[in-house]
């Protein structure tokens, strides 16, 4: 096994540079054993100037060749070689890794040493490659991060209509109540937060603020007290007060105790008698 000149260490055959070190081994001859001399044969006096095995000067007298160890004296000398092309860091005969590999083997074992230059693979323990002298611990640069899109700034959503004012607790209801056929208008009584509206009963003691007695409030059925008119947030509502025919805003008959909203000339009707409501 050939031995490094640096760090002098044992290398396998074949390896181009030391696998502790890193040092080139080019110039180490690999150990040969000569051959032992025939006795019959003794061992010539004159010898080739050059090696007839790699060509390198020999000194006259030496049994072997102190570049490359072959035999001298029993081979015919030749003629010096020419200029050797240069040698690429992998072998001509494999082709160039299409992507660099990974340090180790992805397989199932993953225990596998592989060179992160030429892909050959490693001893276990190497520092060096011994076919193109990268250090083992050598990683191949990382990929750029994608640079990342920015995100817009958010707009703000366009602030919707203002709210209606509310009118204030307490406020009074202002409006009037006008009959069909007769146009006779009916004022609600001021300062009052709650208008009710029905027919006048001096005997049970009812008075309503609208009184329909004189407006067909007998015969059309209307009670005593049959609705209430008032106001909550912004918005004037009538409630059925449990009357016996019913009240109704624009032919719609209202539920007793659920208030519903009463807009300016909206038709409203007691029992069969009909108004229009105005603000």
């Amino acid at each position: 096994m050939p031995v490094c000149p640096n760090c002098g260490s044992q290398q396998p055959d074949g390896a181009a540079f030391c696998d502790e070190c890193g040092a080139a081994l080019g110039e180490i001859a690999p150990s040969v054993v000569p051959p032992a001399a025939p006795p019959a044969q003794p061992i010539p006096t004159t010898v080739a100037a050059t090696c007839p095995v790699c060509g390198a000067p020999i000194t006259p007298g030496e049994p072997f060749c102190e570049n490359c160890g072959a035999a001298l004296g029993a081979a015919a000398p030749i003629s010096p070689p020419q200029a050797a092309a240069p040698v690429p860091p992998y072998s001509a005969a494999a082709p160039a890794p299409a992507q660099t590999p990974p340090p180790y083997g992805g397989g199932q074992g993953g225990g596998v040493l592989v060179c992160s230059s030429c892909g050959a693979q490693l001893e276990p323990g190497s520092a060096f490659c011994d076919m193109c002298g990268t250090p083992v611990g050598a990683a191949a640069p990382s990929p750029p991060l994608p640079t990342p899109t920015p995100t817009p700034p958010v707009q703000p959503l366009p602030a919707g209509p203002a709210p209606l004012p509310a009118y204030p607790v307490g406020t009074a209801v202002q409006g009037r109540l006008v009959v069909q056929g007769t146009n006779a208008t009916l004022p609600f009584p001021p300062g009052k937060t709650e208008i009710v509206v029905g027919r006048e009963d001096p005997v049970s003691g009812v008075f309503p603020d609208v009184d329909l007695t004189d407006h067909g409030g007998d015969e059309g059925g209307v009670s005593r007290k049959h609705a209430r008119i008032f106001i909550q947030g912004t918005q004037v509502f009538i409630e059925d007060l449990n009357s016996t025919n019913y009240t109704y805003v624009n032919q719609q008959r209202l539920t007793p105790g659920q208030p519903h909203p009463l807009n300016s000339g909206d038709e409203v009707r007691f029992g069969r008698v009909k108004l229009n409501f105005f603000a």
